[in-house]
């Protein structure tokens, strides 16, 4: 009777996950791991987050400081990720999009590594800008209401 009850739950439990992410290869064989959703959630976000609101907290810590490099810095490569072979939807406007993505995230990592808060506080419209122009051209449904 145990082993039918485990059987259930292990079975209903595995109906519930989410279906495992397909790897997606390019041209030298590089495997993509999770979805441009799971990037963009998981990752592209919460990093993004940290910069535009940078100014939640005044007077930073060193461990600030390096916590707020450290996502600057994952921005930036994330940006390199979406310009991969196995991710770039075409090689025009998405390559234009993370491009813009890479530029402000490397000077978010800059400003970060010199501890200079104004410097990032400056670059949020253009993180919205890059944001925004990928949304629009990549987002299905994006500003559109129903």
């Amino acid at each position: 009777m145990r082993i039918l009850t485990l059987f259930i739950v292990v079975g209903v439990a595995l109906a519930q996950a989410p279906p495992p992410s397909t790897p997606q290869n390019d041209a030298l064989g590089i495997k993509s791991v999770g979805t441009m959703s799971e990037l963009m959630l998981y990752i592209i976000y919460p990093k993004s987050d940290e910069i535009f609101y940078v100014d939640r907290k005044e007077n930073k810590t060193a461990g600030d400081w390096f916590e707020l490099r450290n996502n600057a810095l994952i921005l930036a490569e994330s940006a390199n990720l979406l310009m991969a072979d196995n991710r770039a939807k075409d090689k025009g406007q998405w390559m234009k999009d993370a491009m813009l993505l890479w530029e402000v995230a490397n000077k978010a990592f800059i400003a970060a590594k010199a501890k200079d808060q104004p410097a990032i506080e400056a670059l949020n419209a253009d993180l919205y800008e890059a944001c925004q122009s990928c949304h629009v051209h990549y987002r299905p449904g994006y500003r559109r209401r129903p």
